[in-house]
């Protein structure tokens, strides 16, 4: 199963945890974890413009109001400009999509 999240903020990354901090959409705190030595997902979204759908094809483990993604995860990022993705989250359409892409 897939997670299709909206990226709203990127924190950068933490060397003591081994994780890109970032936030979601919904206010959920974000962790994209990197195994040393191997930060390709973490440099990919790092350099991206807040804010933009990420594609995984593993679900985020969610932990509290907190989720993360393994080191492991294949990450993509559909072809939405940071504008339209911005318009979608104003006009309530962004969520629309993300339940539409969860009952798919």
């Amino acid at each position: 199963m897939q997670s299709l999240l909206i990226v709203t903020e990127l924190y950068g990354f933490d060397v003591t945890t081994g994780c890109l901090r970032g936030l979601c959409h919904d206010g959920r705190s974000l962790l994209v974890q990197a195994e040393p030595g191997q930060q390709v997902n973490c440099d990919l979204l790092q350099s991206l413009p807040c804010p933009f759908f990420l594609l995984s094809d593993q679900p985020a483990e969610v932990l509290g109001d907190m989720l993360m993604l393994s080191p492991r995860t294949l990450v993509s990022v559909p072809p939405f400009s940071t504008m339209e993705v911005a318009a979608m989250l104003d006009s309530g359409q962004a969520e629309l999509l993300l339940e539409q892409a969860l009952r798919g």
